[in-house]
């Protein structure tokens, strides 16, 4: 259900920084000199270049081996050799600080990532590399607005995760900022695509607290920027217009949420990946909301059901958290199409298998999910004309209407006369 509080990116994929390079890409051999050491780089295919200081001289980091692990889909092992690091950069004290950052940023990002995403850990890094970048050695080198745009980057990315959406928009705000900064001091090391990250977070951040046309121009522009680059991220592609057709959708410009929707569902079925066949299964699921909202809802059903097929064809039936969550979606998009088909005991037994799913991943990130769960309560108060669930729809899409003016108004009004029908 759009306009509940689904996050399309946050709860079911975000797979953006799993295959995003860094902000920046020095030049091979370049030399960046500092009062206390030098820091030279590598430059890998779409990365950043790694540095090592060690008394003096230049040499590849081990973190390329951890980079090459997490590539490779062994976040354990990266995450080993990365907090191996961590422990020497430590001990290294000041002239290790910079690698300290870097180090810590690429923790953050793969523990935000791996197949079983733990992105409070993830923020916990990240709040121990902003303490180091803050440091005077850091503030002082050469790198401290390549190291605060990354920083500021990868925290919007987690904390919109977690659905501190107005925390992750203020951070990537100070990410855009350093990255401008970047752009009028050292062009040279920026990526022609660095801050499509950043624009793809502000776009989503924006739409989850209600500013949903305001979502719109961070979302065009970074695909406009993402296609003129000619870089074959596919996977950002989709998931940027993903999240266009859902704002689109929001704003009741149905015709044109359509046609972006079908365009994402289209280069998500050109490849094969694990990851794509997820965004797929989202892009499908948020069609089907898309065609219930246009009262098309034989077609919805089909999209939605389509949506589930994809996700047993690549996971199986779900074990883990992470597989879990990626359930809620359609299993409650199918619960209001039946919904509105009139079939209701359908409907209870889908949002009934959501329900679950829902309130243990709002033990992790009871923000991100407030919405969604809300939702499935009162698609079960009005499938069963159950009370019980009609109140706590009620109570919960109020507090979300009073912090969201206007955003879940149609919701709460449902939600309302669904307890004032049930005498709840």
């Amino acid at each position: 259900m759009i306009g509940c509080g689904r996050p399309m990116i946050g709860c079911g994929f975000g797979k953006v920084l799993q295959s995003w390079p860094f902000f920046v890409q020095f030049p091979g051999n370049r030399t960046l000199k500092h009062p206390a050491r030098r820091a030279g780089g590598h430059l890998g295919p779409g990365w950043v270049a790694i540095m090592v200081w060690e008394a003096g001289r230049v040499q590849e980091d081990p973190l390329t081996l951890a980079q090459r692990l997490a590539a490779d889909g062994d976040h354990a092992g990266a995450l080993r050799l990365a907090r191996d690091l961590e422990a020497e950069y430590e001990q290294a004290g000041d002239p290790a600080a910079t690698m300290l950052v870097w180090v810590r940023l690429c923790l953050a990002r793969w523990l935000a990532v791996q197949q079983e995403p733990d992105r409070p850990a993830a923020l916990a890094v990240l709040d121990a590399a902003e303490l180091t970048w803050r440091t005077p050695v850091v503030q002082d080198s050469e790198l401290v607005q390549v190291l605060g745009a990354e920083l500021m980057s990868l925290r919007s990315f987690v904390l919109r995760q977690l659905g501190y959406a107005a925390d992750s928009l203020a951070a990537g705000e100070r990410a855009l900022a350093l990255f401008d900064e970047l752009a009028q001091t050292a062009p040279e090391v920026l990526s022609a695509v660095g801050h499509v990250p950043i624009l793809l977070n502000r776009g989503a951040a924006l739409a989850d607290l209600g500013r949903t046309a305001e979502s719109l121009p961070p979302l065009a522009e970074a695909l406009e920027t993402l296609r003129a680059s000619g870089a074959a991220h596919r996977e950002v592609e989709v998931e940027l217009l993903v999240l266009r057709g859902t704002s689109l959708t929001l704003l009741t410009r149905f015709d044109e949420a359509e046609a972006v929707e079908l365009e994402a569902i289209a280069l998500a079925r050109t490849e094969s990946g694990r990851a794509m066949r997820h965004l797929l299964a989202t892009a499908l699921s948020n069609h089907a909301t898309t065609l219930i909202r246009m009262r098309r809802h034989d077609e919805a059903l089909v999209s939605v059901g389509e949506a589930m097929a994809v996700l047993r064809e690549t996971d199986g039936e779900p074990v883990t958290a992470a597989q879990r969550r990626r359930w809620w979606l359609p299993l409650s998009t199918e619960a209001e199409v039946l919904l509105a088909l009139g079939r209701r005991e359908q409907a209870a037994r889908s949002a009934r298998r959501a329900e679950p799913i829902l309130r243990e991943y709002a033990d992790q990130a009871p923000l991100l999910v407030a919405g969604s769960l809300a939702n499935v309560c009162l698609l079960l108060g009005e499938a069963e004309d159950d009370p019980g669930y009609a109140r706590e729809a009620l109570a919960r899409l109020t507090v979300l209407n009073d912090r969201f003016p206007g955003r879940y108004e149609y919701w709460w009004r449902r939600a309302r006369d669904l307890v004032t029908r049930l005498g709840a």
